[in-house]
């Protein structure tokens, strides 16, 4: 199974198909001209193994996330902007977002040494309810102007890419997108409504992104540059 982004870029003097995947976790297939989409997609799928292999490896390289302890004062992201953690005791757990402020309320019977793991789920759970609002109304958005309609919208904890699509026509994306920009949020939903027309990452499929989205390669490149902090 694809379960990465790749793109083709196609030569009237290649002979033979050929797979490289870069530094920025860009998988590149070049291609003759005449060679059909299903059999590029046939190549990459054997190729798939030794690209995941890749892209684990330059995952490893990347800077990594700073190092969470949910103590008052850390910095979340949300929706692209830095937000203060504070945490308030009270009798029901929940979290807010207010004021430049996350605020994460918990029971004062919470021992010490399990509050930063029970901070992160509260918080975990917040962004993926957050998420899912705010996605829901960007893909009514957009699957009007495209001109497809997702059997489902889900939000899911997805440990190597942003989101995906199913050959039943869903769309998947991971709880942690919610800390992008606004304009990064909406090229990931476009990405994968695209999906709904095109399957793959060949010319066609990015013709249409480009269509509903000109200026895509740069939210891809914040997103290659800036993806590593959007987590915890």
């Amino acid at each position: 199974m694809i379960d990465f982004e790749w793109q083709i870029r196609r030569s009237a003097r290649r002979k033979t198909l050929s797979l490289c995947v870069y530094p920025d976790n860009r998988v590149i297939v070049a291609a003759p001209e005449g060679l059909s989409s299903k059999e590029i997609a046939g190549f990459v799928e054997r190729k798939s193994d030794w690209v995941r292999k890749r892209l684990d490896l330059n995952r490893g390289k990347q800077e990594k996330p700073p190092v969470r302890e949910f103590n008052p004062g850390e910095k979340l992201l949300y929706l692209g902007a830095e937000y203060t953690l504070e945490v308030c005791e009270r009798r029901s757990a929940g979290v807010s977002c207010e004021r430049g402020k996350i605020i994460v309320s918990i029971s004062p019977e919470i021992p010490a040494r399990t509050r930063s793991p029970f901070i992160r789920r509260l918080l975990v759970t917040w962004y993926a309810n957050m998420a899912l609002k705010r996605i829901k109304e960007r893909v009514t958005h957009y699957m009007r102007i495209i001109g497809v309609t997702p059997r489902a919208v889900r939000i899911k904890s997805l440990r190597s890419r942003w989101g995906s699509c199913s050959a039943r026509g869903g769309v998947n994306f991971a709880w942690n997108i919610i800390m992008s920009p606004e304009p990064v949020l909406d090229y990931l939903v476009v990405h994968e409504l695209c999906h709904l027309v095109h399957h793959d990452h060949s010319a066609e499929y990015w013709k249409l992104v480009e269509k509903f989205l000109p200026e895509h390669r740069a939210r891809r490149k914040w997103l290659r540059e800036n993806g590593h902090c959007l987590s915890f």
